[in-house]
């Protein structure tokens, strides 16, 4: 058995905003949202400020950097489905709004309003495979959930976190 304490889960803000950036839509709202006092990530605050973008959550996206393409993917995916470029006659914009991204017993959770079953199929697919994918680092050989805070980890990262 491997027990492997609690480390930042944080994405780096820099990944938070490509995605802020990329999907700005779904991170809009029509009223502003409290939260906090302070920015929580200082380096998102500028698109808070400019296009009231707000946070899935008041701490931003609470997983690692290895789910950044699982989620770009997922965004995606919903992007086109809820907004096909080429239909006709064209579609009006079907509304989503993330709630809040977070790692819980070594999966993804991605809550968000609105969408279709369509949707919830892609977000449920997404977060079945968050089981096979490193949060870390991406990488999906050798992988395997901790025990204790559990975690989705490939062993070249547990051996890391393991030494930490």
């Amino acid at each position: 058995m491997l027990l492997i304490t609690y480390w930042n889960s944080k994405m780096k803000s820099e990944l938070q905003k490509k995605l802020i950036e990329t999907y700005p839509h779904f991170f809009t709202a029509d009223r502003k949202i409290y939260i906090g006092e302070k920015p929580v990530v200082e380096e998102v605050q500028e698109l808070l400020d400019q296009k009231e973008i707000v946070l899935p959550i008041q701490f931003g996206f609470e997983c690692s950097d290895g789910w950044y393409m699982l989620l770009d993917q997922l965004m995606a995916s919903i992007e086109s489905h809820l907004n096909p470029g080429n239909s006709w006659p064209r579609k009006e914009r079907t509304p989503l709004q993330i709630m809040q991204i977070k790692e819980k017993f070594g999966g993804l959770r991605f809550y968000y309003s609105g969408g279709d079953d369509v949707v919830r199929g892609m977000v449920q697919l997404a977060e079945s495979l968050s089981y096979e994918i490193c949060e870390h680092c991406g990488s999906t050989k050798n992988i395997m959930q901790t025990e204790g805070w559990i975690t989705t980890l490939c062993e070249d990262c547990r051996s890391i976190k393991k030494n930490k």
